[in-house]
């Protein structure tokens, strides 16, 4: 295969919007939208790939927008030279030259999957090992609110057609109880439901949340550590889904004797080629997946959609479509259809067309 040497790393950035106005986790913590950061990188032949990440805000993980606006700076001075296509050696560099980092890792190396594909002529997910399904379940994640506020619009959500629903929680215990219990009532018994406290409870509110709920469902990421987590599940008897805490491979085998399943955020673990093997591993492992990240808005769609192809089916719980709850749309990119499914992108490469004209001038740029 004839290299692709990067000659140069651009960063963009735009204000990913919520559609639903407030975005509302445990903790308090509310959002309107955050600062996205794009990533182009270029070769020597003038080929460009492109890739999103995207913080969840300063409080969620240790990452935060201006720390990967650096991060990129640093880790685009060193990738310049290297050939894009040899992922192993390019995330080595990235590894060597930062600890932290892992979003602005993670727009590099998916926008060199991106360029992969394109100097292929095939779609990422061909050169992940080819797609297992032509089609992938959505999710969608229903703010903290009143019981009611929240079975409102999981109603909404299921009229468009999703079958799948993340519901937000980590506050009161009883409340929360209270919320779940309203939802799962408002819902026909074909949509599944999982409360997602976001490491938002002590271990003791997470058992009372437990004794006070009535209805049955998943929960995922009760407390912050892996420990209380575990805890949790284990004097429950309820599903245990792991996520903020799933950093390294050391994380997913210690998360096996525990969880049910695991979210899976590429911005989280560094980036497609990292996320892809803990996916295989995942997958090895028994455990279901929810295809997710930090935040983001097109591009990020388009390369969850490459990891979710990818994962066998009946290990998919869902894969999270940003660009149909983010504005604007700086990509074209595949939309969920009626069915609450999405369709696979058919493009080489992430299989999308960026928008240059939606991202405003560059932020940052290495290289000729």
């Amino acid at each position: 295969m004839k290299p692709l040497p990067i000659r140069s790393v651009t960063g963009y950035t735009y204000d990913a919007n919520y559609l639903h106005g407030d975005y509302a986790m445990s903790k308090g913590r509310v959002a309107t939208g955050h600062p996205s950061l794009v990533v182009s990188v270029t070769t020597d032949s003038g080929l460009v790939g492109w890739g999103e990440t995207c913080p969840n805000g300063g409080t969620y993980l240790p990452s935060f927008f201006a720390g990967e606006r650096e991060a990129l700076r640093l880790l685009g001075e060193q990738v310049i030279g290297l050939d894009a296509g040899n992922l192993g050696r390019l995330n080595a560099a990235m590894d060597n030259t930062l600890l932290a980092g892992q979003g602005a890792k993670h727009a590099i190396d998916s926008a060199c999957w991106d360029l992969l594909g394109k100097s292929l002529e095939v779609p990422t997910y061909a050169l992940m090992g080819g797609a297992l399904s032509d089609e992938v379940p959505a999710f969608a994640a229903i703010g903290v609110g009143t019981p009611d506020e929240m079975a409102d619009r999981a109603r909404a959500e299921r009229g468009n057609g999703l079958r799948r629903m993340q519901i937000k929680v980590g506050d009161d215990p009883r409340i929360d109880a209270e919320r779940v219990a309203a939802v799962h009532a408002a819902l026909p018994g074909d949509v599944e439901i999982w409360a997602d406290a976001n490491g938002g409870w002590t271990r003791e509110q997470a058992l009372l949340f437990c004794r006070f709920l009535d209805v049955p469902v998943a929960l995922e990421q009760p407390c912050v550590s892996l420990a209380d987590c575990a805890e949790v599940g284990r004097r429950s008897g309820l599903p245990l889904i792991l996520d903020e805490c799933i950093v390294t491979m050391t994380d997913l085998a210690m998360a096996k004797t525990v969880a049910s399943g695991i979210n899976l955020k590429p911005s989280r673990v560094g980036g497609l080629t990292k996320a892809r093997a803990l996916r295989d591993a995942a997958v090895g492992l028994d455990l279901r997946i929810t295809i997710d990240d930090t935040w983001g808005g097109a591009i990020v769609t388009a390369q969850n959609l490459q990891l979710a192809a990818t994962t066998a089916p009946e290990r998919l719980r869902a894969v999270t479509l940003f660009s149909d709850w983010i504005t604007p749309v700086v990509a074209k990119v595949p939309a969920m259809d009626a069915d609450g499914m999405a369709r696979l992108p058919s493009g080489p490469g992430n299989g999308f067309t960026v928008d240059p004209g939606m991202l405003g001038d560059p932020i940052l740029h290495i290289g000729q």
